[in-house]
């Protein structure tokens, strides 16, 4: 079967930059109804004809509120494809890494259908402590266990038996997945939106919802406008930005799939449900570029009503990550291994992408990058330099620099 590049760069798009979001660390607070940002109701219909009809009368809708029924969900047949999409949390050079955005993507081929299971951060999962500490959590599996005890984890949880793929990245490397996906301007803004939770009287319920209703939206509006997304250079800069184990072809390979067997812009060809399902009723969002300035207001509203507006300032973030470069700037003189030990990590993170002004952006990037290149090429590590020298060339060619 022919793979056209244009199909390679919608589906790579959709799978990778789908579930741009990550988790933070508040407490659940109480919404009043009048607080409820205004949503946009989705129909659900039957999909297919006759013998091959699939369910999808999940979903009880009552004014901007969708009710998901545990149980009642479409269990479409034949091969399906799992997918494990997680924002990773963790400090600016720190290696240790929390799942707080969780979210399996079922394929199903055969009937061209879209599931994404979202699983809130604190969901019980063996992590490795006494039960007395509280710090069982799915969240807290992946920092002290490590990957495959995550996802053995999320298996248990979803009732899955196996993770074909897997997908991870931290802040900074959402906010420039957010920005491939056309939030050019207001990737941080959007983010902000997709991690917050103190504004929802569910917590973190409602934000995972959010963060799966999300990618659905993505899918259903991207996967067929194989003319109007973004081309194979932006697919290698999503590829680079992230740590996975998907191919291209692969992700060529499912999207023919789905187009084959019907994936349409149909609502009712993709869906989202809550593991564990304790919470049903979720407000729903349209996360259009044009609605992310509306959203924040409203969850900035709430969240001074409730005193949690401080944010911390980006000039911290900033200064932090220059006392690194001239930390490794300092040792590249005298050890190529102190400067791949002190920047290989912020390196990993694309901790550049941060910054939103253009021009330091690129001066902080280039000065990174150029302090790590050299390094691995002095330890012979070939392959490392040139893997650091194809992403700016990428990036520069996206974003018209030199």
């Amino acid at each position: 079967m022919g793979r056209s590049k244009t199909s390679r760069s919608v589906v790579a798009t959709l799978i990778i930059v789908g579930c741009t979001i990550l988790g933070s660390c508040s407490q659940h607070q109480q919404q009043k109804p009048e607080d409820a940002l205004v949503a946009e109701s989705t129909h659900v219909e039957r999909v297919g004809s006759g013998a091959d009809v699939i369910d999808t009368q999940t979903f009880v809708l009552t004014d901007s509120t969708i009710r998901l029924k545990s149980g009642n969900f479409p269990k479409p047949k034949g091969r399906v494809v799992n997918m494990l999409i997680t924002g990773v949390d963790s400090r600016l050079g720190d290696p240790t890494m929390h799942a707080d955005a969780n979210h399996l993507v079922r394929f199903f081929l055969d009937s061209g259908c879209i599931e994404i299971i979202s699983i809130p951060r604190d969901t019980y999962a063996d992590a490795g402590f006494d039960d007395s500490t509280g710090y069982n959590k799915l969240t807290n599996v992946r920092a002290n266990r490590g990957r495959n005890q995550y996802h053995a984890a999320v298996m248990e949880i979803t009732g899955v038996d196996g993770i074909d793929y897997w997908v991870e990245f931290g802040f900074s490397q959402a906010i420039g997945l957010l920005e491939l996906l056309g939030y050019k301007s207001n990737a941080t803004s959007a983010l902000k939106v997709l991690r917050s939770r103190q504004a929802f009287s569910t917590g973190d319920f409602q934000r995972s919802f959010n963060q799966g209703e999300f990618i659905r939206q993505i899918m259903l509006k991207n996967v067929r406008r194989s003319t109007t997304v973004i081309g194979d250079l932006a697919i290698r800069a999503a590829l680079m930005l992230v740590e996975s184990n998907l191919t291209f072809d692969d992700a060529a390979y499912i999207l023919v799939e789905l187009n084959r067997h019907g994936f349409n812009e149909d609502p009712s060809r993709a869906w989202v449900r809550i593991e564990p399902p304790v919470v049903s009723k979720f407000t729903t969002y349209q996360f259009d570029s044009s609605n992310i300035a509306a959203l924040n207001r409203k969850i900035d509203l709430r969240n001074k009503a409730l005193g949690l507006d401080s944010v911390k300032p980006a000039s911290t973030y900033e200064q932090r990550l220059l006392t690194l470069i001239a930390r490794a700037s300092a040792d590249s003189a005298k050890s190529a291994t102190s400067v791949i030990r002190i920047l290989r990590r912020p390196y990993q993170q694309k901790a550049w992408l941060q910054i939103t002004e253009h021009r330091k952006r690129i001066e902080y990037r280039n000065r990174l990058c150029g302090l790590l290149e050299d390094a691995y090429r002095r330890r012979k590590d070939i392959e490392a330099a040139d893997r650091i020298r194809a992403l700016l060339t990428v990036e520069n060619q996206i974003n018209g620099d030199k």
